[in-house]
């Protein structure tokens, strides 16, 4: 996977543009006009894990709607970086869905499909570099 994430130009603003041609607004969470980093990744541990969640229900054939994730996270109130400390998922449904086969494909998310949730449990390495392409 190959993404580039450019400044703006417009403050702190940032935006990535997917291979799929989705545009992914990033700014510092204070400025109000889209999300921050943190807020991006939270989001998509959670919507990772929701994905993974209305397929397993798909799958059983079981009617719902109304299917979403809150997502809470504990961070640092000082210092940096301020990382997650801790992630709570809480998923809701609304339909036919039994307390079992909602437990199951909640679990069977977190544990075993959520490819982010996993990268953020275990860590990535992260190599980098630095290059200059001519002047201003």
């Amino acid at each position: 996977m190959r993404l580039t994430v450019a400044h703006t130009g417009q403050g702190s603003a940032m935006e990535c543009v997917t291979p799929q041609g989705a545009r992914i607004a990033f700014d510092e969470a204070d400025a109000g006009t889209t999300g921050s980093p943190v807020q991006h990744l939270l989001a998509s541990i959670g919507a990772c894990a929701l994905m993974d969640v209305e397929t397993i229900l798909r799958k059983k054939r079981l009617a719902f709607s109304d299917l979403r994730v809150e997502c809470v996270a504990q961070r640092p109130d000082e210092g940096n970086p301020k990382p997650l400390q801790s992630v709570r998922l809480v998923f809701h449904v609304r339909g036919d869905v039994p307390q079992k086969a909602m437990d199951d494909a909640v679990r069977l998310s977190v544990e075993r499909y959520c490819s982010v949730g996993e990268t953020v449990r275990n860590g990535a390495p992260i190599a980098y570099e630095a290059r200059i392409e001519g002047s201003a």
